[in-house]
């Protein structure tokens, strides 16, 4: 079982997900992907290659009431449900260049009636699916539809092992409903020989889970779970003396990889630069009434590219003074 500390930054990107996208490659996806990472290096503004790497929330609601988590709190005009018809078209905008559709992002994806033939359409459409879960909603009466939905990666979040530790920041949560989660499908997987999906638990590092943290690992051992990642915990739950918590830990950049090969699509079709955790975001264009041709190297791509780049010369409208890019806490000189 190999741990991983995680980042934001590329590298351990690349380390925890490669081996499960290779299989999903083609020709065209290889040499977009070689362009692609060709750009962000030379720090292109307008780019020929298309992102790969898709980050599709299609469902902003959720079950519990994490404490530092703003989906049940935010009362909004977005939309919170993806029709499935609207993913359908999204799939056969971005199939010939996506290596990966993550389905998730504000909210719980298992909470969707329709996630599993969601992740099937992909499946069949050559792009891995990951879907990160709390794991509460998941039962023996989902196995099947979950093997054969071909999910490519199963990210059950477990911080806690005792009840008491569990719910201090997953309220309203069953840390024996996850638990048991996690024990069916890698019993299936055995069963089954199964390559996918490849469960690869998370634990957030909370102050309140530490002492639990060898009864997580031995629970884990036990089942044979592909991977754990081990999170610092940078959602602003614990309090910390200088106030740091929540914000971005990592260093200046004058590249975003975000700028160059994932793109973030909400429930109706807004695409955002990055998984910024905000609703009613600034929108970079809408996915269902735009091709991505046309949203990739819009104004709004453009000018966040040379911002990142160390453009301190740009011209801006008032409009692309609005662009969260300029005020990234990534971005050098923001």
């Amino acid at each position: 079982m190999a741990k991983f500390l995680d980042t934001d930054r590329i590298t351990h990107y690349a380390r925890r997900h490669t081996r499960t996208m290779l299989g999903f490659l083609t020709a065209r996806k290889t040499l977009n992907v070689a362009r692609a990472l060709w750009e962000m290096k030379r720090r292109k503004i307008v780019c020929k290659s298309r992102p790969f790497v898709f980050r599709i929330d299609p469902c902003s609601l959720c079950n519990l009431r994490c404490p530092s988590c703003a989906s049940h709190q935010t009362q909004t005009k977005e939309k919170r449900v993806m029709d499935f018809d609207d993913f359908a078209t999204i799939i056969a905008k971005i199939r010939h260049t996506a290596l990966r559709a993550s389905l998730y992002d504000m909210g719980e994806p298992l909470m969707h009636k329709d996630i599993y033939r969601m992740i099937r359409l992909a499946t069949d459409n050559r792009i891995s699916t990951l879907i990160s879960t709390n794991f509460n909603l998941f039962g023996r009466e989902n196995l099947d539809e979950l093997f054969d939905s071909g999910l490519t990666v199963l990210e059950p979040c477990l911080d806690g092992f005792s009840q008491t530790a569990y719910e201090t920041y997953r309220a309203g949560g069953n840390v024996e409903t996850v638990k048991r989660g996690i024990e069916m499908v890698m019993d299936r997987k055995r069963s089954t020989k199964s390559k996918y999906p490849h469960v690869d638990v998370q634990v957030v590092l909370f102050k309140h889970i530490l002492d639990e943290l060898s009864q997580i690992e031995e629970f884990l051992d036990s089942c044979g779970v592909d991977n754990v990642t081990v999170r610092q915990e940078n959602l602003g739950f614990d309090a910390t003396d200088n106030g740091e918590a929540g914000k971005c830990k990592s260093p200046a950049s004058k590249t975003c990889f975000w700028l160059y090969l994932g793109m973030m699509i909400r429930p109706d079709g807004s695409v955002y630069p990055c998984c910024g955790r905000d609703f009613d975001r600034f929108s970079y264009g809408n996915i269902l009434h735009e091709s991505l041709d046309e949203i990739w190297n819009n104004k709004y791509y453009r000018a966040s590219r040379e911002a990142f780049a160390g453009g301190k010369d740009m011209k801006l409208t008032d409009e692309l003074r609005k662009i969260p890019c300029l005020t990234c806490p990534r971005r050098v000189g923001a």
